[in-house]
């Protein structure tokens, strides 16, 4: 159900696209989707939910075929609270967002070709899945450019 509920996310945002085996660009290479699971707990160590997560499995790129950058600028959680005392001083309104998958938004700039994770069906139809794969079109957790993107 994790599982399904994190494909399902991926594709209404249009995370991928599938395409044909037979479209795969012949030198290129793909990578593997891999997931990862957590138990979520409420504060008294009872089972909230459990938490599936789609990953590509990042060790597979090759500098300079799929990804150039890996730099990821941050903020200082310093530079975050002055800004919030200097709007509280000014009488400013400060708001919180929350995002859900936020860190997939990204779009990528590079062609990546993944298989299908383990619990995706094409079409409704397992016998087709060898001859399917996936198209990144946005980023993906694990991917060498992830938090560059």
């Amino acid at each position: 159900m994790a599982m399904e509920k994190d494909i399902d996310d991926h594709k209404s945002r249009n995370h991928w696209t599938l395409v044909p085996r037979s479209s795969l660009p012949e030198k290129a290479k793909t990578i593997k989707a891999i997931w990862s699971f957590k138990h979520k707990r409420f504060p008294d160590k009872t089972l909230n939910k459990h938490k599936a997560r789609l990953c590509a499995h990042g060790s597979m790129q090759q500098w300079g075929k799929n990804y150039w950058e890996t730099y990821s600028p941050v903020i200082n959680m310093l530079t975050i609270k002055l800004l919030l005392v200097i709007a509280k001083i000014h009488g400013l309104e400060s708001k919180s967002i929350g995002f859900v998958l936020a860190f997939l938004q990204a779009d990528l700039d590079v062609d990546i070709w993944m298989e299908l994770p383990l619990g995706f069906v094409p079409q409704d139809d397992l016998s087709k899945a060898s001859r399917y794969l996936l198209k990144l079109n946005a980023n993906l957790y694990r991917l060498k450019q992830g938090s560059y993107n």
